[in-house]
């Protein structure tokens, strides 16, 4: 007789401590933070004072800017019901109101959003390598990556993802952003039109997140037919520059428009292929059902004894059959036991409704290995009525039991 368990979704913030050479630790992100917004603010000087602009205006910024964060950080953290920053919240109401204030004190706007988009990117930049210290914002579990740690579980990191490598999205990212600004900068040093820049870095760092997003693996964030908020902001700027351009607002070149119809062809392509896709990759990989999967794991080796203890409690009861399954109505069971020197864990794995393909069972598997810890043998084998077999080997110290 089976027993079953439904997996259920959540997320908490995280925030560890980087230990100086100071009389008490700092928090990694906020540290990140706050070099990223001193580094931002002295570029922007440099840039002013190079450009013949304002220094009382960029001051003048500045106070929007901070004004700004720190209000959408009260009202986000009123509606979330917790501290969440996300970039691309901050990005647009910076500009807005920096543009209002400048257009209320009769500066040139596009002259000064050029400076301070360049600010956004290198604050952006430090932010992700905070992210990357705290382990928010993660990647997906990948064959190689960064692994975290107990003690970041303790701050809040997702616990079912403790040891298991994540592809490091938050450092790319940050690459990203300084490859932006210092190409940026660049343009802005030559000879350029006032809002080249902010085009610029707008259509870039959109197409470069779109694609980046693919790679994200937290569970907190809105997805629209399969697609991430952060993906359709990306979008939604880029048009909007387009827009901007047409009407003869912003100067731009024809890359921006071969830019924008590229993501919009690469939505249109990746929608249809999942829609005709039978592994259904893109259900079994979602950030959310990796949640699922992880916990129902964990939750299997809670109640599934292991090794030499799970052959003589088979043989008392052997119609006792463990089972998971998911909200999408993946199924999974499991047993391990000793073959020589190597630990062998066995999952039986199948979906309710449609069976399991076997490119799909082959996703399944590979993310159970990355899931179940350093796996050094993946075997899979193809069962009856759409049930596969999967068989991890590790290998173990002698008399270890594991």
């Amino acid at each position: 007789m089976p027993s079953q368990i439904d997996v259920s979704n959540g997320l908490h913030d995280n925030e560890p401590y980087i230990d100086l050479v100071l009389k008490r630790p700092l928090p990694a992100f906020r540290l990140c933070g706050y070099t990223g917004f001193f580094l931002a603010f002295v570029q922007s000087a440099l840039l002013v004072s190079h450009l013949r602009l304002s220094e009382l205006t960029l001051l003048g910024i500045t106070g929007t800017v901070i004004l700004t964060f720190y209000v959408l950080m009260l009202v986000t953290k009123a509606l979330a019901h917790g501290e969440v920053i996300i970039y691309y919240h901050h990005e647009i109401a910076v500009l807005a109101t920096s543009a209002l204030f400048l257009r209320l004190t009769g500066r040139p706007v596009l002259a000064y959003l050029d400076v301070l988009v360049l600010g956004l990117g290198l604050f952006l930049a430090c932010g992700r390598i905070g992210c990357l210290l705290v382990g928010c914002c993660h990647g997906r579990p990948c064959r190689w990556g960064v692994r975290y740690r107990d003690d970041h579980a303790r701050a809040g990191f997702p616990h079912y993802l403790v040891g298991v490598k994540l592809f490091p999205i938050q450092a790319v990212e940050s690459v990203l952003a300084f490859s932006i600004v210092i190409c940026g900068l660049t343009l802005l040093l030559t000879q350029h039109q006032p809002g080249s820049v902010l085009l610029f870095y707008v259509i870039v760092y959109g197409c470069g997140r779109f694609c980046l997003e693919f790679f994200r693996g937290d569970v907190a964030r809105p997805y629209f037919c399969g697609f991430s908020e952060a993906q359709w902001t990306s979008l939604a700027l880029a048009l909007s520059a387009l827009f901007a351009e047409q009407a003869k607002l912003l100067q731009g070149t024809a890359w921006h428009s071969i830019a924008v119809a590229a993501m919009v062809a690469i939505m249109i392509a990746i929608r249809m292929y999942r829609h005709f896709d039978r592994s259904r990759r893109f259900e079994l990989l979602r950030p959310s059902h990796t949640r699922e999967i992880s916990l129902a794991l964990r939750h299997l080796y809670s109640v599934v004894p292991s090794d030499a203890a799970s052959r003589s409690r088979s043989r008392q009861d052997p119609t006792v059959v463990h089972v998971a399954h998911t909200s999408s109505g993946y199924r999974i069971s499991t047993g391990r036991y000793l073959a020589g020197s190597e630990k062998v864990e066995h999952f039986s794995i199948s979906r309710d409704g449609s069976p399991l393909t076997a490119r799909g069972a082959k996703v399944f598997s590979r993310l159970l290995a990355r899931l179940s810890g350093r796996a050094d043998l993946l075997e899979l084998i193809h069962g009856n009525n759409g049930v596969f077999h999967v068989l991890l080997v590790h290998s173990v110290k002698a008399g270890s039991l594991g």
